[in-house]
């Protein structure tokens, strides 16, 4: 019985780890968190600077076509099927692996929910497609539940 017992908590830690984890053995080199600003937009090594240091607010690249589908599913979702959801135990389930329970764990990249500047639409867009690493959520969440989870984090979490 405690083997057994063993056996499957190892398998729910590999199963999350690798949720979580990039695939190396492609050969693409992985991003840095902490990448060294002063090496963005670069034409060549010895390339005059002229440029302002970057902002320090996240930069929002959410193509406008998946924006498009956030507002769709937004406009869809109905407050009564958004206060059916159990937010907190879908984001429990699904994102605290790698963002944390506050929101702020960073597994991997992911980004710090609780200092975020993206707008609902923006959220709803990038639970529902996705982005670098993060699993889109298309197909494993109804829509709504997706407007559940993105209102939960910027309630809740944002402080």
């Amino acid at each position: 019985m405690m083997r057994s017992f063993l056996m499957l908590c190892l398998s729910m830690i590999l199963l999350i780890g690798t949720a979580c984890s990039d695939d190396s053995s492609n050969g693409k080199k992985l991003r840095s968190a902490k990448a060294d600003p002063s090496s963005f937009n670069r034409t060549s090594p010895d390339a005059e600077d002229t440029s302002e240091a970057p902002a320090e607010e996240e930069v929002r690249t959410v193509p406008p076509e998946q924006l498009a589908k956030a507002k769709e599913i937004l406009a869809a979702a109905t407050e009564d099927q958004i206060a059916e959801v159990d937010a907190k135990g879908k984001y429990k389930m699904f994102c605290a692996a790698c963002h944390g329970f506050d929101g702020a764990l960073g597994v991997n990249g992911a980004k710090d929910l609780s200092a975020s500047k993206l707008s609902l639409e923006e959220s709803v867009a990038q639970v529902y497609f996705g982005k670098g690493l993060m699993t889109p959520f298309k197909g494993l969440l109804k829509d709504h539940e997706i407007v559940a989870v993105s209102k939960y984090i910027e309630k809740e979490l944002r402080k």
